[in-house]
């Protein structure tokens, strides 16, 4: 066996996943006995280069973060040739494993574990924080009931200066699927895209099935920006009404008709869960792993309720349970890691591994789009450059919302949201900020004419 290697008051048991920038050890904190997950640097990669200064920034963010449903950092150690975080460790299950034993959650216990995660992003949006990676391996649910948010390894921090550094050849997010449709196209994510995918969750959890799952990205991508979640009650029978209208809600494709914020939702799902009778949502949970089998013990105030989890296809040994959670914070090894595919949908390009979304050019009922830019623009709808105004077309698209960009290299971009009906024709009227008003130099001619191209 090759030596482990030492980390200060750490005592390595074994090392868990190795990734190209970092490496995950199961650990003891001496002399505390407690156990520990130790996320260190790869040792091909110096604490000087970017990658560790993601590492850091990633430690800052959680060391912010003190809230009982966020997992804990307890140590960030800087030396001259290694960097490593100390983190809590969960005796429990990542959800999406959950998942795969139980199939789908009654709603009071989908509900509570939602509402947890929901506590968690509120905390954090409060102190100006996005987590845009929020999906089930990245939530775990302890033996006891308890539930924590991890990996915020691709988080947008508004304290801090910068985004986490792109990693080039990074691994992705896994696809799309939880995703909002503003983060599909590129656009800035805020909390509502936290509320988005928050959404899909709470979907997969009550119907066993995600509301967009598609044979690839790129099908996937397409229907998260323009379909539909399909109503839970058509395949799933026994989900309150009230449970349904908030999981719709956080599915709604403008961020604008989804809750305002993210206590909102958490006030909604505590209303449903205290006219249910639920008093705490960590006991509802631990009541139903009990009853269902996953948890040998629990304290005796949490054995006395009917909430029970879905029969499990098998019952799961003891080193699942174990190994479920370990591989689920493994994900968190690679710093970074997700900003890959985020990246590769930069300058207009999608979030589907298959290529360029099409525009819906042509449908069969089409609505238009006509865009007036003073002086001029390049014209960007739903992530690809369609046109460039003063002479642009009217541009067919199909029936829906559209996200549109206006680009001028001497002005801040215009972002708009349109949603078009079958036969109408809408005007985008734009005044460009352009910096200074001389004819050539602050970009008054749109790129033909500045290229020496003529023109009629």
């Amino acid at each position: 066996m090759p030596d482990l290697p030492v980390f200060d008051g750490c005592q390595v048991l074994e090392k868990l996943r190795s990734g190209p920038v970092a490496d995950l050890y199961h650990a003891v904190q001496q002399p505390l006995g407690r156990p520990v997950l130790v996320k260190a640097l790869s040792s091909s990669i110096l604490p000087s280069s970017p990658f560790a200064a993601s590492l850091e920034r990633e430690a800052r963010v959680l060391a912010e973060l003190h809230h009982p449903n966020i997992l804990h950092v307890h140590d960030f150690v800087r030396r001259e040739d290694r960097m490593w975080l100390v983190l809590e460790y969960v005796d429990g299950w990542a959800l999406d494993e959950l998942l795969r034993v139980v199939k789908k959650l009654p709603p009071l216990t989908a509900a509570a574990i939602v509402l947890e995660v929901g506590r968690a992003l509120e905390h954090a949006h409060r102190h100006g924080v996005v987590h845009r990676d929020v999906q089930p391996k990245n939530v775990m649910v302890s033996k006891r009931g308890h539930v924590k948010l991890l990996n915020f390894s691709v988080a947008v921090d508004g304290r801090l200066p910068t985004a986490p550094e792109l990693l080039d050849g990074a691994t992705s997010f896994g696809g799309p699927l939880y995703l909002s449709p503003e983060q599909i196209l590129g656009e800035p994510a805020d909390p509502r895209s936290d509320l988005f995918s928050l959404g899909v969750v709470l979907y997969e959890l009550l119907a066993g099935a995600r509301p967009f799952d598609a044979p690839d990205d790129r099908t996937a991508a397409q229907r998260i920006r323009h379909d539909a979640a399909p109503p839970l009650g058509r395949s799933v029978s026994g989900v309150p009404a009230t449970l349904e209208r908030i999981a719709q809600r956080c599915l709604e494709k403008m961020p604008s008709d989804r809750f305002a914020s993210t206590e909102e939702m958490v006030l909604a799902l505590e209303r449903f869960l205290g006219e249910a009778g639920v008093t705490s949502s960590h006991r509802e949970i631990a009541r139903a792993l009990v009853q269902s089998g996953l948890t040998e013990e629990a304290p005796r105030s949490v054995l006395d309720t009917s909430a029970v989890l879905a029969e499990p296809a098998e019952a799961p040994p003891v080193s699942w349970a174990l190994k479920g959670f370990l591989a689920c914070l493994a994900a968190i090894v690679v710093v970074g890691a997700g900003l890959h595919w985020l990246a590769s949908r930069q300058e207009g390009r999608t979030a589907a591994r298959g290529g360029p979304a099409e525009l819906a050019l042509s449908p069969k009922r089409p609505a238009f789009l006509r865009v007036v830019a003073d002086p001029w623009a390049h014209v960007v709808v739903d992530g690809q450059r369609v046109d460039t105004t003063p002479f642009a077309r009217a541009i067919p698209l199909g029936a829906g919302t559209h996200y549109v960009r206006l680009e001028h290299p001497n002005a801040p971009t215009e972002r708009r949201t349109i949603t078009l009906v079958p036969g109408e024709t809408v005007l985008l009227d734009v005044k460009m900020r352009i910096e200074g008003r001389a004819l050539v130099d602050a970009g008054e001619l749109p790129p033909a004419v500045d290229a020496g191209i003529e023109t009629p």
